[in-house]
């Protein structure tokens, strides 16, 4: 009777479990006093809703409950639980940051799907793979795949994952910066939301019209609906949503001067953040406060907060560029087993028909003798079917040999990739760690007692220069890691070159002076040019840092800027070392070549990479640089931008 009894109250949670979606999920201490009387694809079920429940809230109790999960599956044959298993495994490793396991797992979940077939299941499985595009900042792509999800479920009762796929559409059209179409489809999950009740979804939906909001400078709209969306993320208790509202909303009141709510909330946010390891938005508070404490006047808890977000900002990036390379690489290695398998399968169709071919041969002999008539115009036939057939084979080897050449291509790009990437790594490496090295140092001997502060400060000049080369050369890094990755925009605006070029020369002043060096700046006072000025101030601070660094004590640096019928010549010429050709024109080639960096005539050290930036730079904004250099005679360095882009030009200056 007890065992009958426990059989009923199964069947009636499974019931209550199907019409979920229509109504609102089965409640997580429901699920548990549940789970210990289940059994077989009733537990396995139970097990996956439990996770999926908990996905968002614990991850690690999440993963328990889904490998358990998977692994009953798998003995019970049962494909629908295999694939919910993985789909909750595969969502919890990107949640982890974990992506190229994310995507196997989710690959394998998504097949499983299409066997059943469960449309429903595809489709939050097809929400994991826009993640993964999202994250490597494929919006696009991403935005397809959560498109797909919601046409797979619409019109369903699967409220849940129309609303999800809703709000992932509209997340995404943001990053894109198409506010109309994120208002559009965060409303449209809203309004379904009504029917579901869920406040998860509703505060995600919220938080995304507030960064709509934010986006177009809409601060005080943008408090009202984030403070709306934290209230709900605080009653549905998900810690991770609370912490990437908290700082979404401190850095609205800090743009509206309401500091101390500002400052209270991002508080808040680090707390969280840290109690949960939620790096990410960690990174954020931590920015967001120290413009806070900045504009309160308090620089050195600025400064605290600055070097946290500094660290642990370029830890995430790190880890991102690592896992978006893994991730990359997984996806070309699947690429490549399927075009074998394709390869595979063509051979195997060749030789099905040439066993079609014989097996006909072997039918005319067979009646040869009986009917010679018939036999020769069968001959006749065959002989134009074996020309066809050579034919096909022909075109199929060719084909063969175009993907085979395609692969070697793709192998090669890889390789480069890989090179470029190693290398990158080793400058960090080297031209980082010693200059951290010695600033670590230097703080532990302070701290430690081992020397005063006054000679701490007769030091610090010293320490300053080595930050200062670990601020340059990260820049230059990341500046280029920029530019080398899908969707980095270009965006032209009106740019003073004078402006800038003062602007350089200020920032050099130090080294400037300690080398007592003359700069000549012969350009116009007000050259105006169409152009993305952080590409330009990159491009103007690291030919004039190599003017200086090359620089012998008391020499010149004069700066020029020409204008003719087709373009416009901004140079730099310094009375420095010089280079040999072959250096001229390793730097100069078509391909990517981070060469090794010369010390300057101060010792000063160097990544290798300056140059390059300059010149990937100056060729997208649709210009060429060119060096003219001879050993111990200086260099001189120009810019050739097109004509077009001048928007001003007035008398010259000299300073």
């Amino acid at each position: 009777m007890r065992i009958l009894i426990q059989n009923l109250f199964l069947l009636f949670f499974f019931f209550l479990l199907s019409i979920s979606a229509q109504s609102q999920q089965p409640d997580l201490d429901s699920l548990k006093e549940v789970l210990p009387n289940a059994s077989g694809q009733e537990r396995v079920d139970v097990l996956n809703e439990i996770a999926t429940q908990l996905r968002e809230i614990s991850s690690q109790e999440a993963m328990d409950f889904s490998l358990e999960a998977e692994k009953l599956s798998q003995e019970l044959n049962y494909t629908y639980g295999l694939s919910k298993s993985k789909e909750n495994i595969g969502w919890i490793y990107y949640r982890g940051g974990q992506w190229q396991l994310a995507f196997d797992f989710s690959e394998d979940a998504y097949e499983l799907a299409s066997e059943i077939p469960d449309s429903n299941l595809a489709a939050r499985i097809l929400n994991n793979m826009g993640a993964l595009y999202y994250a490597q900042q494929n919006y696009q792509m991403a935005i397809n795949q959560f498109k797909m999800a919601f046409e797979l479920v619409e019109g369903s009762d699967d409220l849940y994952t129309q609303i999800r796929s809703l709000n992932n559409v509209a997340f995404n059209f943001i990053q894109v910066e198409e506010y109309d179409s994120a208002v559009f489809y965060a409303k449209k999950a809203i309004n379904i939301n009504e029917s579901s009740g869920s406040p998860y979804l509703t505060s995600f939906s919220n938080r995304v019209l507030g960064d709509v909001h934010v986006g177009r400078g809409q601060f005080d709209s943008a408090v009202v609906i984030f403070e709306k969306s934290l209230q709900m993320a605080r009653v549905q208790g998900i810690t991770s949503f609370q912490a990437s509202v908290m700082h979404r909303l401190g850095n609205a009141y800090l743009q509206l001067g309401e500091l101390e709510k500002a400052e209270k909330i991002l508080e808040e946010g680090i707390e969280v953040s840290e109690a949960n390891n939620y790096r990410d938005e960690l990174s954020k508070s931590h920015k967001y406060l120290s413009q806070v404490h900045q504009r309160r006047g308090d620089i050195d808890l600025a400064y605290q907060h600055l070097n946290q977000y500094t660290i642990i900002n370029d830890s995430l990036v790190d880890q991102a560029n690592r896992d978006r390379i893994a991730l990359m690489q997984g996806m070309f290695q699947e690429n490549l087993e399927k075009s074998e398998l394709e390869l595979l399968k063509a051979q195997n169709k060749n030789q099905a028909d040439n066993l079609l071919f014989i097996n006909r041969i072997v039918w005319l002999v067979s009646i040869a003798a009986i009917i010679v008539l018939i036999l020769g115009l069968r001959l006749y036939k065959l002989n134009r079917n074996v020309k066809k057939y050579n034919q096909d084979l022909i075109l199929q080897k060719q084909k063969i040999a175009d993907q085979n050449s395609d692969l070697e291509q793709k192998s090669l790009q890889l390789e480069k990739i890989n090179e470029t990437k190693n290398k990158l790594f080793s400058i960090l490496g080297h031209d980082l760690r010693g200059p951290i090295g010695s600033v670590k140092s230097l703080i532990d001997l302070t701290l430690g007692g081992a020397i005063s502060q006054q000679e701490f400060m007769s030091i610090l000049k010293t320490l300053k220069k080595d930050v200062d080369s670990v601020h340059f050369t990260l820049t230059n890094t990341l500046k280029w890691s920029l530019a080398q990755m899908e969707g980095f925009r270009v965006n032209p605006t009106s740019v003073s070159m004078n402006e800038v070029v003062q602007g350089i020369i200020q920032l050099l002043a130090p080294q400037i002076q300690t080398k007592s060096l003359h700069i000549s700046n012969e350009m116009p006072a007000d050259v105006i040019l169409y152009l993305d000025r952080d590409l330009i101030e990159v491009v103007v601070r690291n030919i004039l840092s190599n003017a200086v660094k090359f620089s012998p004590e008391s020499g010149e640096i004069r700066i020029v800027f020409e204008t003719g019928e087709n373009d416009l010549l901004w140079c730099v010429s310094d009375q420095g070392k010089g280079m040999y050709p072959e250096e001229i024109e390793q730097i100069l080639e078509s391909d990517y070549s981070i060469t090794r960096s010369k010390p300057g005539t101060q010792q000063e050290k160097g990544s290798g990479l300056g140059l390059q930036v300059c010149k990937e730079f100056v060729r997208m904004s649709k210009g060429n640089l060119g060096i003219e250099s001879e050993p111990g005679k200086g260099t001189k360095v120009c810019v050739s931008l097109p004509a077009h882009i001048l928007r001003n030009h007035s008398e010259t200056v000299s300073s």
